[in-house]
């Protein structure tokens, strides 16, 4: 059930999946284990709601995606598409928590993100995307 052309295929898609997860993975090993937050923002309040604003964001529109590819109107290639934009989105939510770490020491950012990213790694499986999965 590969998609035909150029671009990615359903087979792809555990390796896509896994290299965005392994990058937020090392990313915050190497904040959490290496690094000392900066402290360059000293108050973290407004880092909390920007990456609430995109928290939010990131999961509503995993969400009108994910309806639109089971409401059949998407091809093989559209799902596959589709399921590398939400990664990607996962992965970005997570990237900026883990930055608004660095740069405040709130480790609250840290928490959040990496608990959105793993609700959405393991809601959006890759099977998620096949047709009729």
């Amino acid at each position: 059930m590969s998609s035909t052309g150029s671009g990615p295929s359903f087979d792809q898609l555990p390796i896509l999946y896994a290299a965005l997860a392994s990058g937020v993975v090392l990313y915050a090993a190497v904040l959490l284990f290496a690094l000392e937050p900066t402290g360059g923002i000293q108050n973290p309040t407004l880092l909390r709601f920007a990456w609430l604003g995109v928290a939010i964001g990131v999961t509503l529109t995993t969400g009108v995606i994910q309806a639109r590819v089971r409401s059949g109107r998407v091809d093989d290639s559209g799902r596959v598409t589709s399921a590398i934009f939400i990664w990607a989105l996962a992965e970005g939510q997570a990237l900026l928590g883990l930055t608004g770490y660095l740069l405040s020491g709130d480790r609250m950012l840290v928490v959040l993100s990496l608990a959105l990213f793993a609700y959405l790694y393991l809601r959006y499986p890759p099977a998620a995307f096949r047709s009729g999965g």
